[in-house]
């Protein structure tokens, strides 16, 4: 199945050229992802890929005509390649526009018996959409096992486990999908939580180093923030995520930097971000009990240094009366 639908119309096309022979073990990676997109009718997905493709081999003037067909493909009007194919497909698919979510996932659960590895993608799918994730990782498995070549439904796994909060069984179907996708940004993105998840702290930071290298994401800076911040190194934390608080102004951002100001003791600046992410979040417990140690904390801190002030101007009448004192006896002398 491999690269199946998009070699068809880069054959129908003309669009294979030369330049595909350089950095060949990595074009063969997307173009993997690309196919399986195009199957699923991802269209958007597999242009992201192709603008990789396009900066390993920028002369390759064919390759933005292929971004273009699939620009013209991932229309509204347009049905994606197995849903034309399948009709069982296309019937869930159809009643899913309309919003019957109960009538596809009937379609899909009868047509899985037909034992079509595409159907059953497509139900892992409906299943995961609907957060009922064990037999999300049930139907995925059974259409890996039918195409081992279906490697997204390895990522799909991964994904259901992670959502599941069952971080162990990230690893083995993200170590498995990445052997033939080693470009892929996303799977150390998903390994990187489930490690932070699990406190494997410097495993979660090197896994997001590398996603972060594929791909500069935001989000991926945001989880690198989140990750220093449980490692303490607060300094650190504190320049990703104010960085990452220009782009985005959300309650988990402001949350974090908040929390890594409060940990470099910097207790104005922690309140300030404490306060924003209050006031957007909608009902962050732990955010609330942070926010009320952080206030107490200054209180506590503001008296201190109160007492400390008190204590220093007492010290400094005593010394002065003593001076004093020391100078008189001396004049008496």
């Amino acid at each position: 199945m491999k690269k199946l639908v998009i070699l068809s119309v880069m054959v129908i096309t003309g669009f294979l050229t030369p330049a595909f022979a350089v950095n060949q073990e990595i074009i063969d990676d997307y173009m993997d992802i690309i196919s399986n997109d195009c199957l699923l009718g991802d269209y958007a997905d597999a242009v992201k890929y192709l603008d990789r493709i396009m900066q390993i081999v920028p002369q390759d003037k064919e390759v933005p005509k292929l971004k273009k067909l699939l620009y013209q493909l991932g229309t509204k009007d347009q049905r994606s390649f197995m849903a034309g194919y399948n009709k069982d497909i296309d019937k869930a698919l159809t009643y899913k526009k309309i919003g019957d979510r109960i009538n596809m996932g009937n379609v899909l659960s009868e047509a899985a018996k037909t034992g079509n590895f595409w159907v059953y993608g497509y139900l892992g799918d409906y299943y995961r959409e609907t957060k009922n994730y064990k037999p999300a990782v049930e139907a995925y498995f059974q259409a890996y096992r039918m195409q081992p070549s279906f490697t997204q439904a390895l990522l799909a796994i991964a994904i259901c486990y992670y959502e599941l909060g069952d971080y162990e069984s990230v690893h083995e179907p993200i170590k498995r999908f990445l052997y033939q996708n080693q470009q892929c940004d996303v799977a150390y993105a998903i390994r990187a939580k489930a490690y932070m998840n699990m406190n494997r702290l410097n495993d979660a930071e090197t896994e997001i180093v590398t996603a972060i290298a594929l791909n500069d994401d935001i989000e991926y800076q945001f989880i690198h923030g989140i990750i220093l911040y449980k490692k303490g190194n607060y300094s650190r934390a504190i320049n990703i995520l104010s960085k990452v608080a220009e782009e985005v102004q959300t309650s988990d951002v402001f949350k974090y930097l908040g929390l890594s100001y409060l940990g470099q003791k910097e207790y104005s600046n922690a309140m300030l971000n404490l306060d924003k992410a209050i006031l957007l979040s909608d009902d962050d417990i732990e955010l609330k009990q942070k926010y009320n140690e952080t206030r107490d904390l200054i209180k506590n801190y503001n008296a201190q240094k109160l007492q400390d002030e008190e204590r220093e101007e007492v010290k400094q009448i005593y010394e002065d009366k003593q001076e004093k004192t020391k100078k008189h006896e001396k004049q008496k002398k």
